[in-house]
């Protein structure tokens, strides 16, 4: 049975960002939820790392509509509450705390002084009823915004944007509706867009701007309403000012969710802040493209070049030691569509030839000049190290762990047993054996003084996705049927000391240590075998490379209420390995002979699938949803190049898995139907 968490504490703010949340989309599985009860404010998002790209709205066109909702809610809007109760939109100059906030979270917009709309959670939620506490399901809608440009463009621009500024933090789950709806035909029809700014649940944003393409709404129209619709959350507030509808670019790419896909080959990879030479796979860069402007995008591609910036000792790296283009394709504009081509630059893919740090730089170009630049590229950096495998690039802050929460109003994880972990990927480019023994696990343990006195065995669990999308299986219970593959003999008990540390404990038992760990996935983390009085043990999280970690890569196991679940979290524990070669002369090409592409991807459910190889090769061919369930399979024999036309358009829309498999190897790509 799929488990449904509630979180207890206060999150870390950035722990959990867009680029890795919206990589894919996940199984009909419950995450960890967020708590109606938390600690006081958390502290604020940095504003410069969430904020989108410089807004200049003259460079694109007019400003079309502007509302700083002074002294009132303006002529014409509404506000509409879908309960029956009072717990709705209101127009404000101060922010109504209640016990989950401060009067402090004001919005700093630009023209706070006179007035703002505001949705106080907490504040209707305080004292929390005896029944529970109550979701919000209210908006406000505008008046008919004219987007004519008083009457100088009559039939309305291709590309439509709005602009408004917000602060936020809202409870409980990422399954909670705070969007922006608009409509040109008073909301008989309308389109959904999610207006979070991505922000992770219980996160506080601070003040930020928001800015949303409207195109597929209100692209060539003459006039289009909006709502802000908040559905779901409980607690903290929402706060809207300075709101603007502008005339959008003619041209403007979009480079969003840039992943480094580590171990492309899974549906669940996660990022590495640090990866072992030799277990560093053939590595793409991906990302999505999306065109924002009103005009079609001709040779859109996404380029990429890494460069070694230093060696293991801080000397200045080599330079640039590799540089890739994807396939140019064209993206129709954000008229008819504002989504995006999956780009993934392979060709070959990269694989490292020294040790160090290296930086990663992508960048979306086209045939046209883009006219909103700052939105286009991204730069990241990794490190191959000996023996060091670490999801985390020291950026610590706060901590996570089984203590920090609960299921179904249960008490929190302070119990016998009680188990967390994270992913890692293991693939041996030199074979496995001997070069994939597990060594030690490092934790970077938080500052809480509720770690002291808790005793701990560092544990490694054995993890099959393909389990996880089995259909006669299809739960994280059968993802971890593999069990237990290495421990310690000994248990360690947290002191004083350790706190705010880098803690390494040594593994000594197990068939992994002895054996090695065959390919494959591995969740790495422990187990609370003493709580000393109700104390749960908790590592930092980290708040840097936590932003591009994918989905389903973090684990969470109560010893009183069993039952593995997924947390949005990124912990910092570090997998050490005991030996692994550094080999020489290696190609930077990936290790299959086949290559495998599907186009175009989005699409209507309408794709190619064109698969080439150099030798005769037959592949078992299973196209499965996001619940495993196989919607179509095939036997493809390939000698050359063949070309295989797929129709899912009698399925639902989502994210489907195509993989291609024999007993050499699999092959997979994540197809996204629209």
């Amino acid at each position: 049975m799929k488990k449904n968490y509630t979180l207890l504490s206060c999150l870390v703010l950035v722990s959990c960002f867009a680029f890795a949340q919206n990589k894919m989309s996940t199984p009909n599985m419950s995450s960890f939820e967020v708590p109606a009860a938390l600690s006081s404010d958390a502290k604020s998002v940095d504003p410069d790392f969430l904020k989108k790209s410089n807004l200049n709205a003259k460079a694109f066109g007019d400003t079309l509509y502007y509302q700083d909702f002074a002294g009132g809610l303006p002529t014409g809007w509404s506000v509409v509450n879908n309960n029956p109760n009072n717990f709705q939109w209101v127009w404000n100059t101060v922010y109504q705390n209640g016990q989950f906030s401060r009067a402090t979270n004001i919005i700093t917009s630009t023209t706070a002084a006179n007035g703002f709309m505001v949705l106080t959670g907490d504040f209707f939620n305080t004292p929390i009823p005896t029944t529970g506490a109550v979701a919000m399901d209210t908006y406000f809608e505008s008046e008919a915004i004219s987007l004519t440009n008083n009457g100088n463009n009559p039939n309305g621009f291709g590309s439509v944007w709005v602009s408004y500024q917000q602060a936020l933090r809202y409870c409980c789950s990422g399954a909670n509706r705070l969007v922006l709806q608009a409509s040109t035909d008073n909301f008989v029809t309308f389109q959904e867009y999610d207006a979070t700014d991505a922000i992770a649940v219980n996160a506080a944003s601070g003040t930020v701007t928001n800015v949303i393409n409207i195109s597929t709404a209100a692209a060539n129209d003459t006039t289009v309403k909006i709502r802000f619709l908040s559905e779901g959350n409980s607690h903290y507030y929402w706060m809207i000012d300075d709101f603007a509808v502008i005339e959008g670019p003619l041209n403007d790419m979009e480079l969003r969710t840039p992943y480094l896909e580590f171990n492309f080959d899974y549906a669940y990879n996660p990022f590495y802040g640090q990866i072992p030479f030799d277990l560093f796979p053939p590595l793409p860069l991906s990302g999505f493209v999306y065109n924002n402007g009103s005009n079609d995008l001709t040779g859109v591609r996404i380029e990429g070049d890494i460069t070694h910036t230093a060696d293991p000792a801080g000397n200045p790296g080599v330079g640039l030691v590799y540089s890739t283009s994807s396939t140019p394709v064209p993206l129709v504009s954000g008229i008819r569509r504002d989504t995006a081509d999956y780009t993934v630059t392979n060709s070959p893919r990269f694989v490292p030839n020294v040790l160090g740090e290296f930086r990663v730089d992508m960048i979306a170009t086209s045939d046209s000049v883009d006219e909103n630049l700052g939105n286009e590229d991204h730069s990241q950096t990794f490190t191959t190290s000996d023996t060091i495998f670490a999801r985390d690039d020291n950026g610590y802050a706060g901590g996570t762990g089984p203590g920090s929460y609960v299921r179904g109003g249960s008490t929190g994880g302070t119990a016998v047993g009680d188990k967390f972990g994270t992913m890692y990927v293991v693939e041996s480019r030199t074979g496995n054996g001997l070069h994939t023994r597990p060594s030690s696990i490092t934790y970077a343990v938080s500052t809480d003084p509720t770690n002291i006195g808790v005793e701990i065995v560092p544990k490694i669990w054995k993890y099959e996705e393909d389990s996880l999308f089995a259909p006669a299986s299809g739960t994280l219970a059968a993802a971890f049927a593999g069990g237990e593959v290495a421990s310690s003999f000994i248990p360690y008990t947290i002191t004083a000391a350790d706190t705010n540390t880098l803690l390494t404990l040594p593994l000594d038992n197990g068939t992994a240590v002895f054996s090695g760990l065959d390919s494959g996935q591995y969740v790495v983390g422990w187990e609370v075998t003493n709580t000393n009085g109700g104390n749960s043990f908790e590592v930092q999280n980290d708040a840097s490379s936590g932003q591009f970690q994918d989905r389903v890569t973090c684990f969470l196991d109560f010893g009183h209420s069993p039952g593995w679940g997924w947390v949005l979290q990124n912990p910092v524990i570090r997998l050490n390995m005991e030996f692994l070669p550094i080999p020489t002369g290696l190609s930077a090409t990936a290790n299959s002979s086949t290559e495998f592409k599907i186009a175009p991807n989005p699409n209507n459910g309408l794709f190619t699938m064109t698969i080439s190889s150099t030798e005769v090769v037959t592949y078992n061919m299973n196209v499965r949803n996001m619940l495993g369930q196989e919607v179509f399979t095939d036997i493809i024999t390939v000698n050359g190049t063949v070309t295989e036309q797929m129709d899912l358009t009698q399925f639902e829309k989502g994210v489907y898995f195509v993989t291609l498999e024999n007993g050499a190897e699999k092959l997979l790509k994540k197809v996204v139907v629209q």
